[in-house]
């Protein structure tokens, strides 16, 4: 029986994106932060393509300043 492939890679770059993703709030600001598609920040979101390590480097920042939104803020 073969197994199916995980839906999301679990790598040290898909972790610091979802992170950083957490930290902005949505997507679109990441992306936007990041200065990159949507749809591209998605792709390395799931592990399908690795970011340029200086995009890389931009979430490391972001995850290391801490959350921008408030937990109570749902924004």
């Amino acid at each position: 029986m073969r197994k199916l492939a995980p839906a999301v890679a679990d790598t040290s770059i898909t972790r610091t994106l979802a992170v950083a993703l957490c930290s902005v709030g949505s997507l679109e600001r990441l992306a936007t932060y990041l200065g990159v598609s949507e749809v591209q920040l998605a792709e390395w979101l799931e592990g399908r393509r690795q970011p340029p390590t200086a995009i890389y480097v931009r979430a490391l920042d972001i995850v290391a300043r801490g959350p921008f939104i408030s937990r109570n803020d749902g924004r």
